[in-house]
Formats: structure tokens, C-alpha cells, sequence
């Protein structure tokens, strides 16, 4: 470090504070105003007076609290005292001590110095490491979201491959499903199929059983008639040769005759013990022994049971086809017969089951023999004689004038036979009958409004207006409208009412008819749940609306019985 003499001085008005080192430990932290050494020394005793005096006016500015004289006022003194000199060695101290002052300043400039150099390094490092670090870091993410991107694609391609398997998977199971569904449908229609054809088959099976077991008693019957033939024929042929006389042919000829009426009577004996044997064992076992016995075999419900019956019956209904034949005059015997055919085929009815498969031969011979009967037999002698007159055949059954024989043959014909002819007589019959309350009686007591509603459904067409029309006879007024009402008052008959008004018909005078019986049955308060039940009441609404006034008549009794179940306004 230099110093100059001029006023240009580096160290001009500042504080220095040397390290240590100095031989004056007084001059330390004081104020230099000029570079030079020997004004510095010359003014050392002015300044040792100065601090001195320094330390006496100390005490005063604490006691006054003032600020005290400035450094100015210190230096302006100084420089008043120029009579200060200064030797060698405090020259020679001084400069040593500055010596010393700027060694250090330079040392601590150089370390200044190398740590600013280090400082601009750190720096200039931690810039770069921190956009290295910046670089690294984007360069790791990109890195990491370049795996996770190729990961998240691969999963994905091996998801929607696996995705695609199962979807195929699924296709060809449900190919499969459908392909199974329809051949199990196919099956199922081939089996409905030949379940039909089996039924068909076992009841024409069972019906050629019974057809054959009825023929075979027609050929057991055939071959009494051709007895009976026989014996007509050689007693004419016996009457031509009277005027020969031989004795012996004749007593031949008697003998035979004799012989062939023997074994017609004993055939026909052995009809009548056959039913007969039924019956009384049919009495004994389900009453007689029940009223006597203590300890019965059977319990006695079992002998009321529909099956004991529906079983003696089948035995019975055989034998009189043959019994009726040769009773048919005979009022005592033949209306026992009717009574036990009728109430025969109502049972066969209820059951519902193959007894009417297998009776169907049966009680249609049954309804031939009625309304077709070829002669009566109720003597022997009437056999030998000849065949009964077409006039005697005008008696018989339908044609009887007992109105209770009358009535049942009819319900019997009706029951058993399906040809139009014959039905539409025995409709005629009915007709006719019911005007006597004799009749509407016997109609009530055997219950045969049942035999008429099937006659009502659409699928009888031809038949339906007759139906109708036996109906509103019976409800008419009379003693029995009541319990004839009351008889209708079930469901068989308010569906076959529904079905029939839902189809149209080709003569409004049956609806007409028919809306006269509804009408009536409104009255019975019961009745409101069957019209409500098969929808005859919304089917009488819309009627009303579609079809206006067309009909004033029909619209009056629709409009009768709405008020009647409490739907509509008075009409």
C-alpha cells in the first residue's frame, strides 16, 4: 500500500481499525485527515491532549443530555496545535502498523476475492445442477410417462383381446343357446304331437273295445232275432202243411220249435238275472247289510263314492238296451230304466274322465233304442205271433203319451245322439211339453238345464235358437221361474251367456230372447259377481254405444238390466 502527500489520498476521512499489532493500543479506531505520515505524527500530542479533554467533557453531556462536541470541533483543535512534532519510531511504528493494516486488507481482499470466486462457482454450479436437475427430472417424468403410456396400452390391447375372446365366446354360446332353444321347440312339438296321436289312439282303441264288446252282444242279439225268425217261419210253414196230415213231421216240427222258443227264452232270462243280480247285490252291499251289520266291511261313504257308482252303473247301462226292447210298452218297467239312464250319463258327466269313451257305444245304442225302437217284446207270445204294428211303434218313448216318459226320452236323445234330425224332434217335444206345468215340474226335479246350455254355446249353432227358446219358456212366469232362475245361477252358464253374446249372430231375436233371461237373473243379487266376472256387463256397454237405438226393444232390456245391477239410470 502507497501513501501520498497530496490531498488525493485513498484513505481521505475514513475510520480504520487496525488487528492488533500496534505499539500505540491508543490510536486505534481514531480519524485519519490526511494521508501523510508526518502530519499524522506531528499532531500525535494534540490528539493525546485531545483525549484528555475528551474525557472530561464526558461527564458533562450526561448530565446536560446533549449530543457534546462533534469530531469536527476535536479536529478543528488539532489543527489549531501545529506545535505537535513526532521521532522516527513512532514514524517507523506507525508505518509497520499500516504495513501490517494493508497486508491484512490485501489477505482479506484475497480471500474476498477467492470467495467470490467460489461463490460465482457454487453459483454458476447451482444453476447448472439446478437445470440439469430440471432436465433430469423432465427427462425421468417423459421416461416414466413414456412406461406407464406403454404399459396403459398394452393392458388395454390385452383387455380388448380378452374382451373380444369373451365376446366371441358369448356369440357362440348364445348361437348355441338358440340353436338348442329351437330343437328343444321342435321336440317339444313333435312330443305335443304324438301325445295327441297317442291319445287319439288309446281312445279309439278303447272306443273299438267297447264298440266291439257292444257288437258282439248286436250279434248275440242278431242270432236270438234269427231264432225267433226261425221259429216264425216253421210255425207258417206248420200252418201250410195242416192240410197233411202227418203226424209225425208235425210233432217234429213242434219239437223244434219248442226247442229254438227254450233257447230264446233262456238268452233273454239271462239278461234280465244279469241286471237284476247287479242291482240286488248293489242294494245289499251298500244298504241292506250297512243297516244290520254292527261291524260293516267298508266304511258306508265308500258305497257313495263317484267311483262304486260310476262302476255298477257301467255293469248295468249294458243290459238295458235289451231290457228296454222288450219293455217299452210296459210304463212300470221302462220309466225305472229312463230314470237310471238319465241320471247315468249326468254322473258320467260330472266325472269327466274315460267312462264316456268307453260308454259312448253304449248310450248311443241307448238313444237309437229310443227313438228308434223296433218293436216291443214284452211276451213270448208276441215273438211267435209276428212283429209288432207300426201303429203300437207310434206309442213308444218319444211318441209315449206318458208326458213323464215323454220328457226323459227326449233329455236321453239329446244326451246320447248328434244327428240334426233327431235332435231337432226332440227339441219340438221338448217345445210342446213345456207349456204344461207338469213338465216345467219334472224339468226342475231331473235338473236339466245343464243338458240345454250345452246346446247354447256358438259352437251348436243350429241348435242355439231352440236352447234359447226352452229357456225362456222356463222363465216365464210360472211357480218354478224361481227355482229354474236359481239353477242358472252358476258359472257353466254365465260363460256359455258370455261367449254367446260375444258372437255375433245372425238373428238379433236370440240376443233379444236371451237378454229377457239376463234381465230376470239381474233380480237375484247374488247373480251381480257373474256379470261382473265374465264381463257382460262391459259387453252390454259397448253394445249400447255401437249400436245405438237401432233395436228399441233390445236396447231396453240392456239398458233393464244395467239399472238392475245399479250401473245405469232407469230406463
Amino acid at each position: 500500500m502507497e501513501f501520498h502527500g497530496g490531498s488525493d489520498s485513498d484513505l481521505d476521512e475514513v475510520a480504520l481499525t487496525p488487528i492488533g499489532g500496534s505499539p500505540h493500543g491508543s490510536l486505534r479506531g481514531q480519524i485519519l485527515e490526511s494521508d501523510s505520515p508526518s502530519d499524522f505524527v506531528k499532531k500525535l500530542p494534540a490528539r493525546r491532549r485531545f483525549e484528555q479533554t475528551k474525557k472530561k467533557m464526558q461527564p458533562q453531556r450526561h448530565s446536560h443530555k446533549t449530543k457534546g462536541a462533534s469530531s469536527k470541533d476535536v479536529l478543528s483543535s488539532l489543527k489549531n496545535d501545529e506545535s505537535v512534532e513526532l521521532t522516527r519510531e513512532d514514524m517507523k511504528g506507525i508505518y509497520a502498523e499500516l504495513q501490517a493494516i494493508n497486508d491484512k486488507l490485501r489477505e482479506e481482499n484475497r480471500i474476498l476475492h477467492e470467495r467470490e470466486i467460489s461463490l460465482k462457482d457454487r453459483e454458476r454450479m447451482l444453476s447448472i445442477s439446478q437445470e440439469s436437475l430440471q432436465t433430469v427430472t423432465d427427462h425421468h417424468v417423459k421416461v416414466k410417462m413414456v412406461a406407464i403410456e406403454q404399459k396403459y396400452r398394452s393392458e388395454l390391447d390385452t383387455m380388448e383381446q380378452a374382451l373380444k375372446e369373451k365376446t366371441k365366446e358369448n356369440k357362440r354360446l348364445k348361437d348355441n343357446f338358440e340353436a338348442i332353444k329351437q330343437a328343444n321347440d321342435v321336440l317339444k312339438k313333435e312330443m305335443e304331437v304324438l301325445k295327441s296321436q297317442n291319445a287319439k289312439l288309446t281312445k279309439s282303441s278303447t272306443s273299438l273295445q267297447a264298440r266291439l264288446a257292444n257288437l258282439q252282444r248286436k250279434v248275440e242279439y242278431d242270432q236270438k232275432l234269427k231264432d225267433s225268425d226261425l221259429i216264425k217261419m216253421q210255425i207258417s210253414a206248420v200252418a201250410e202243411k195242416t192240410f197233411k196230415p202227418l203226424k209225425q213231421s208235425e210233432d217234429k216240427e213242434s219239437k223244434e220249435v219248442t226247442k229254438t222258443v227254450k233257447v230264446s227264452k233262456e238268452s233273454t232270462i239271462q239278461v234280465y238275472t244279469g241286471a237284476l243280480s247287479v242291482l240286488l247285490d248293489w242294494v245289499c252291499e251298500a244298504h241292506l247289510r250297512q243297516t244290520v251289520s254292527e261291524l260293516p266291511t267298508k266304511p258306508s261313504e265308500s258305497f257313495s263314492s263317484p267311483g262304486f257308482i260310476n262302476d255298477r252303473a257301467v255293469k248295468i247301462l249294458p243290459t238295458l238296451v235289451d231290457i228296454l226292447r222288450d219293455n217299452a210298452s210296459n210304463v212300470r218297467c221302462c220309466l225305472p230304466c229312463l230314470q237310471f239312464i238319465y241320471w247315468s250319463l249326468l254322473h258320467f258327466d260330472q266325472m269327466q274322465n274315460q267312462t264316456n269313451i268307453i260308454m259312448s257305444t253304449t248310450t248311443r245304442r241307448l238313444g237309437e233304442e229310443i227313438f228308434y225302437p223296433k218293436g216291443s217284446k214284452a211276451t213270448e207270445v208276441d215273438k211267435l205271433i209276428g212283429p209288432v204294428s207300426d201303429k203300437g211303434k207310434d206309442g213308444l218313448f218319444l211318441r209315449s203319451g206318458n208326458d213323464h216318459i215323454r220328457f226323459l226320452s227326449a233329455l236321453i236323445v239329446l244326451k246320447t245322439l248328434s244327428r240334426a234330425d233327431v235332435l231337432a224332434h226332440a227339441f219340438d217335444v221338448l217345445k210342446t211339453d213345456l207349456k204344461s206345468d207338469q213338465v216345467k215340474e219334472l224339468f226342475i226335479f231331473y235338473q236339466a238345464t245343464g243338458v240345454f246350455t250345452f246346446y247354447m254355446k256358438p259352437i251348436n249353432k243350429t241348435f242355439v235358437p231352440s236352447a234359447v227358446d226352452i229357456m225362456l219358456q222356463m222363465s216365464g212366469e210360472s211357480a218354478f221361474q224361481r227355482p229354474f232362475l236359481e239353477s242358472c245361477s252358476n258359472e257353466s252358464w254365465f260363460r256359455t251367456a258370455a261367449m254367446l253374446i260375444r258372437t255375433p249372430l245372425p238373428d238379433v231375436k236370440i240376443l233379444e230372447r236371451l237378454s229377457i233371461i239376463l234381465q230376470k237373473l239381474t233380480k237375484i243379487k247374488t247373480n251381480k259377481r257373474y256379470f261382473e266376472v265374465y264381463t257382460i256387463v262391459a259387453i252390454i256397454q259397448e253394445m249400447l254405444l255401437d249400436g245405438g237405438n237401432d233395436n228399441s226393444f233390445l236396447t231396453l232390456n240392456l239398458k233393464s238390466i244395467l239399472f238392475n245391477l245399479n250401473l245405469g239410470t232407469k230406463p
